[in-house]
């Protein structure tokens, strides 16, 4: 009898310690600090983070590809403006990166505000390492976007186009694949990876066609390379929006999302007019000439590049352009940042 009590009792112990030991790893699974350290070698200085603020930090890491690989880091928090909200630093072999408290999302913002986007371009500053690492930047573009910018053969991608080779085109810089990051990111999540839009291309000569070209039954865009080389960073992402867009309205947007924004601007088939589309809408209602002068999808590839990148031009000349895209495109298919200061 004596020895079965004691059974009994061990039996206890073991089960209650083995419940204790199993709630402790669990608590500590769930743990975003404790993730960081182990699955991204992140070692968050606790004594300036709040559990939350980890929370945002592993959510990034996660959305980025699996095949990133990183080095040991050593993470803090400042109160001090930070030129891209990050700064990196090489100390005792491993890097110390101080990442501005500011970037990371407001408790209780609700609405079209996503002030995560801040947070997610500082963490791929630190992931492509200050945007020099290529592969990591080809990675991020691939596995995120879709878009693959090594082609292995320029004569069969174009065979159905442009019929050209190699020596029409060159490789994008790290630093031109950083824009295409800048502004892909600002796409709906929902339309930032389409299966249709496969490349983009650098096109060497600046004049034989447009500056971007979409290709939409073809499968990627080119762009000339002057666009790259110009000061204009945010005419080049306008740009680039542009002509994502135009595989938007291809293959994804719904005929009657169609129908609906060419009675908003006008639009009617015109077999008279050079580009097979007229407008009975003045000029004043589209955001540039290009979009009045040629058909519905040039004027939502226009609209919509500027709605991301020059959002109040937009607003202040074609506000129910600018609600139309604001509600029928971009809440419909996601969230992203607008400024506080475009709200008012």
């Amino acid at each position: 009898m004596m020895r079965r009590i004691a059974y009994i009792t061990l039996f206890t112990i073991t089960v209650f310690q083995t419940s204790c030991s199993t709630l402790l790893y669990e608590t500590h699974k769930d743990d975003p600090i404790l993730q960081l350290d182990q699955n991204y070698s992140v070692h968050l200085n606790s004594t300036t983070w709040t559990t939350k603020q980890a929370q945002a930090l592993l959510n990034v890491f996660k959305s980025l590809s699996p095949k990133l690989k990183t080095s040991v880091s050593i993470w803090n928090i400042s109160d001090d403006e930070l030129q891209n909200d990050i700064k990196i630093g090489y100390q005792n072999g491993m890097n110390h990166v101080t990442i501005s408290r500011d970037a990371f999302p407001i408790e209780g913002s609700q609405g079209i505000l996503a002030p995560d986007k801040r947070l997610f371009y500082a963490v791929v500053l630190f992931m492509t390492e200050n945007g020099t690492n290529e592969q990591a930047i080809k990675l991020i573009l691939k596995e995120r976007y879709g878009i693959t910018v090594d082609i292995p053969s320029y004569a069969i991608l174009t065979q159905n186009t442009s019929k050209e080779t190699t020596a029409h085109f060159s490789d994008y810089e790290n630093e031109d694949l950083m824009i295409f990051i800048s502004i892909l990111e600002e796409f709906p999540k929902a339309l930032q990876k389409m299966p249709q839009l496969k490349y983009v291309i650098r096109r060497n000569d600046n004049n034989i066609r447009t500056p971007g070209l979409a290709w939409t039954s073809n499968g990627y865009i080119e762009f000339a390379k002057f666009l790259f080389e110009r000061n204009d960073v945010n005419d080049t992402r306008r740009l680039i929006a542009h002509e994502k867009s135009h595989f938007l309205w291809t293959h994804l947007f719904p005929d009657q999302l169609k129908q609906h924004w060419m009675e908003l601007g006008g639009w009617y088939e015109n077999k008279e007019s050079e580009t097979g589309w007229s407008t009975k809408n003045d000029r004043k209602g589209f955001v540039t000439n290009y979009a009045y002068e040629k058909n519905p999808n040039e004027d939502m590839a226009e609209s919509l590049g500027y709605y991301l990148v020059y959002p109040d031009k937009l607003r202040a000349c074609c506000p129910a352009k600018y609600d139309f895209i604001h509600n029928r495109i971009i809440l419909m298919y996601g969230k992203r940042y607008i400024p506080p200061d475009l709200l008012n």
